[in-house]
């Protein structure tokens, strides 16, 4: 079965764009973690809605995703994973998701944030959907400036794994080696058989 990264990017981002051409490549040179990798474009990326970005990703890799897909998201980017997560049929899982500047709250909030934070999400059945949950984050974001109570947030809420890289900020270099080495160690190819 094709194993596949399916990457969400960060608000005001695209494919282009911050580390996802990087790691893409990274990732398929032998030997490679996945046999393809898609980063999408999410539409109207300056103002992301749950309304539209939902929708999208679910058009984009069907309302049932293969068991094999690997999602990583980025910012909202995870928001939107974990949302359309809690939409898959119930018992339907997927390998897993490295999620990177994750968020649940952030420092100062502005109206188009609102709907993100103030909208639930089904933690148990997003929790359900996936094998692995890693969370990526560090002890210098600007918009999460709490990384303990970030730490605490997802471990408590989806049973995530948290990686805290030191002065990582909010991973918009054009490379970032700890999600790449984060990627390796978490979703190594499993073994055939």
């Amino acid at each position: 079965m094709s194993r596949s990264l399916v990457a969400v990017h960060r608000w005001a981002g695209g494919p282009d764009t911050d580390f996802y051409p990087w790691l893409s490549s990274q990732v398929l040179e032998a030997p490679a973690l996945f046999d393809e990798v898609r980063t999408l474009e999410m539409p109207e990326p300056g103002s992301p809605t749950i309304e539209r970005w939902v929708p999208a990703l679910a058009s984009a890799v069907g309302p049932v995703p293969a068991p094999s897909t690997v999602f990583l998201g980025h910012s909202v980017g995870c928001q939107t994973i974990l949302r359309y997560l809690a939409s898959l049929p119930e018992g339907h899982r997927v390998e897993g998701a490295l999620l990177v500047a994750a968020w649940f709250e952030v420092d100062q909030r502005w109206g188009a944030v609102d709907p993100w934070l103030d909208t639930p999400i089904d933690f148990a059945r997003a929790r359900a959907a996936l094998g692995r949950c890693v969370v990526v984050i560090s002890d210098s974001d600007p918009f999460t400036s709490d990384w303990r109570r970030n730490t605490q947030l997802w471990e408590e809420r989806m049973g995530a794994e948290v990686v805290v890289v030191p002065g990582g900020r909010h991973f918009n270099n054009p490379r970032e080696p700890a999600i790449l080495e984060t990627l390796r160690t978490r979703f190594g190819r499993p073994s055939p058989g």
